[in-house]
């Protein structure tokens, strides 16, 4: 379960951020996760609900916002969304593998969007 490692990093980094604030508490946390990350939105919650207990951030606001995932393939440069259905059981195991080849020639592609995780906002009360 990779979520709670990154989780706990965004924990920490936020948790910073508001100290240097002068924050008393934190009321909301917008994320953003790309699709390509496969980090499961609702594992990203179960630990953040764990991780934030006794801190400043407890009681705060988790908004997620997912970012589709676009590639381009080197060959012929052309572009598509590339679509990652994960699971709707959060305790489940299977991980969605997407092909990242070029629908039009076959050639490999490149990932311009959806592995992105991050912070984009931070609401605080001082």
């Amino acid at each position: 379960m990779h979520e709670f490692g990154i989780t706990s990093r965004i924990v920490a980094a936020v948790s910073r951020v508001a100290s240097e604030n002068g924050a008393t508490r934190v009321i909301r946390v917008d994320l953003l996760i790309g699709q390509l990350t496969f980090l499961s939105p609702q594992q990203v919650k179960l630990a953040y609900d764990l991780l934030v207990k006794g801190t400043p951030l407890e009681g705060s606001e988790l908004a997620i916002q997912a970012s589709e995932g676009l590639v381009e393939c080197r060959s012929c440069r052309h572009q598509r969304e590339v679509k990652v259905q994960l699971p709707e059981d959060p305790n489940s195991f299977t991980d969605p593998l997407p092909l990242f080849a070029c629908s039009e020639c076959g050639g490999k592609v490149d990932v311009i969007k959806g592995k992105e995780c991050e912070v984009t906002g931070i609401a605080i009360d001082s």
